[in-house]
């Protein structure tokens, strides 16, 4: 089977969370950390306010990638991971982007490995979450 993605194939989307949308997220996923909830206490840190739950935008940032691949093919997931270099702040505009590093068909030609980069940046380009994943496409599950 044919897949049509190689490297450098990307696709990403641009968000904004507000206070209340960061602790809901965060709520929603569980994570209860204070820096996601107490607006007063969070003042009073180095960051200066609420911060995004990492549990909370790696959910998010994850499922972009079945949400894109689902709608041509089947995927499954085979692993991931995220790096942290910065906080993402509410109200501040992010861009969430993955980009194809390598796609590999299987020995029988059947299916496709997909070695993927990610990252969610800030509008001057900072890296704020770094991740890596690969998947799997196939024909059917």
């Amino acid at each position: 089977m044919e897949y049509k993605v190689g490297p450098g194939y990307s696709f990403s989307k641009k968000v904004s969370f507000s206070v209340a949308q960061l602790q809901k997220m965060a709520t929603d996923c569980g994570d209860m950390n204070f820096l996601h909830h107490d607006i007063e206490r969070a003042k009073k840190t180095r960051f200066k306010g609420i911060i995004a739950s990492g549990s909370a935008i790696s959910a998010m940032f994850s499922a972009m990638i079945p949400n894109h691949f689902s709608e041509s093919t089947s995927i499954l997931g085979l692993e991931m991971s995220f790096k942290f270099p910065a906080p993402i702040k509410a109200d501040t505009e992010i861009t969430m982007e993955w980009q194809v590093k390598e796609a590999t068909e299987t020995h029988d030609s059947k299916n496709c490995i997909v070695h993927l980069i990610g990252k969610i940046t800030d509008t001057d380009n900072r890296v704020l979450v770094s991740s890596e994943a690969k998947i799997l496409l196939l024909p059917s599950l």
